[in-house]
């Protein structure tokens, strides 16, 4: 029996972790279930699966809750530290998955995550222990299972594709006025909305090649991102002998989720197989920075290192926050995120204290920034 635990398990991700829980439950026990706040779909998680903890970021439960014991508050996380569970799952939106990822590597713990913006900006700081982490994204658990105890250095460069999402045929001049939902309809995947904002202004694979960078232990110099509408291959890797490996599914978190709680061994899952005399075609494009220029600048963010992967971490939630609440435009969300970079001042980081200061400073100078678009 596997045990684990899941953090942020009402979420998107969450859910479908807990979808292959109920297709194996006589292989998986959740131990630990864990959320943001309370919430009916919460505690119908809690009266399904039993779990022994119950984490909540923010809130109360109400219901007497018996055999299980609740945790409330970022305070009480050290509480991870004690659990000897055999997985934990991150699947925390935002830099809320900091501190709980920071507890579980510096605890030796094993961790499947799909929060990239964790790693991002623990970066430095936890190098040497992201071995023990197996990526939840499918580009990065598609590099995972391809590279799987082969040695780098017979690495020439890893390809990360993107779909492009939702305006990939729109031009630029047209960007000014989409609306909320119109960001939110990702062709291919159902993702949550930050995620699915970040998809739109494809940040989001630049945030993968920052992820990518740390995960793998690979130099940006052999990182490449190629749009990919079909989203069938999800990551490729080419060898120095001239051979590419490439993972192929149909579009379907529960893959390399299915995949993280089970590794090395896969699973039944559903039916929903590729069929190939189906693909009419595999299309490949560059990326357009002019239209997309945060997937640039959040490469060159990577590359700078120190401050700015967390000060691009920072400023892009932000300015996602205020996008989703209404307040700012789409493009304005590349204002905002490329300013705050821009103009921010170096910062010693020597601990996880110094980066949850300085992720506090960003985020009020973000809003600051921000004001000038309208928001408030």
């Amino acid at each position: 029996m596997i045990e684990i635990g899941v953090l942020g398990s009402t979420g998107s991700v969450g859910t479908q972790v807990l979808d292959i829980v109920r297709k194996n439950k006589d292989k998986i026990k959740v131990k630990l279930l864990g959320a943001s706040k309370p919430s009916e779909t919460l505690l119908s998680q809690i009266e399904e699966f039993n779990p022994d903890y119950v984490y909540i970021e923010n809130g109360n439960i109400s219901k007497n809750l018996k055999n299980t014991q609740v945790f409330i508050g970022k305070e009480s996380l050290d509480f991870l530290k004690d659990l000897k569970l055999d997985l934990f799952i991150i699947a925390i939106a935002g830099v809320k998955g900091i501190r709980p990822t920071y507890i579980l590597l510096e605890s030796n713990k094993k961790v499947a995550t799909a929060n990239k913006e964790a790693i991002i900006c623990l970066g430095e700081l936890e190098k040497g222990k992201y071995k023990n982490i197996i990526p939840i994204d499918s580009e990065h658990s598609a590099i995972f299972q391809v590279i799987d105890r082969r040695p780098l250095d017979d690495i020439r460069r890893i390809v990360l594709t993107a779909s492009g999402g939702p305006f990939l045929n729109l031009p630029l001049e047209e960007l000014k006025n989409v609306s909320i939902q119109q960001t939110l309809n990702h062709p291919r995947w159902s993702m949550g909305k930050k995620i699915s904002v970040d998809s739109a202004t494809l940040i989001n694979k630049g945030f993968e090649v920052i992820e990518a960078h740390y995960l793998f232990d690979i130099p940006y110099e052999k990182i490449d991102v190629v749009i990919h509408p079909e989203s069938i291959i999800h990551g490729m890797v080419e060898y120095i002998d001239g051979t590419v490996i490439a993972n192929l599914s149909n579009p379907d978190m529960r893959i390399p989720i299915s995949y993280a709680i089970f590794y090395p061994e896969r699973k039944y899952i559903n039916n929903n197989y590729l069929d190939f005399t189906k693909l009419k075609s595999l299309n490949f494009l560059s990326p357009d920075y002019e239209k997309f220029p945060l997937l640039k600048v959040a490469i060159e963010c990577g590359k700078k290192a120190g401050v700015y992967p967390t000060t691009l971490t920072m400023a892009d939630e932000v300015a996602v926050n205020l996008y989703l609440q209404g307040k700012i435009k789409f493009l304005d969300i590349y204002k905002i995120v490329i300013e705050v970079v821009e103009s921010i001042k170096d910062y010693s980081i020597n601990n996880v204290q110094d980066l949850l200061d300085f992720i506090d400073y960003v985020e009020k100078y973000s809003l600051s920034v921000a004001k000038k678009y309208g928001s408030s």
